[in-house]
């Protein structure tokens, strides 16, 4: 049952992560997305390490990675390594796209 949950809210934080980038990724200017890579590769976003006032749209990547990781970390509502699979497909995504 948890484990249901588990693969159900990883597949939801998958969808929100499509359309963030559907939504997003054709006005990412190259700055954009090497701000966006070396945030992710310096896991730039965990709370403490984030810029003071990024732009909405990085925002809400950021936003997004900290809610999954909350919710793998702290609250054990995902499955360990949910985190980094997102992760790997943002990084495919922004990687395609060039």
């Amino acid at each position: 049952m948890a484990a249901d949950r588990a693969a159900d809210r990883a597949e939801e934080l998958h969808v929100e992560l499509a359309a963030l980038l559907a939504r997003h990724e054709p006005t990412l200017t190259e700055s954009d997305r090497d701000a966006l890579v070396r945030l992710e590769e310096g896991y730039g976003w965990r709370p403490g390490r984030r810029p003071v006032r990024p732009e909405p749209k990085i925002a809400e990547f950021l936003d997004l990675f900290d809610r999954a990781e909350q919710e793998e970390l702290t609250y054990g509502t995902l499955t360990v390594g949910t985190v980094e699979e997102l992760r790997n497909a943002f990084r495919r995504a922004l990687s395609e796209a060039l």
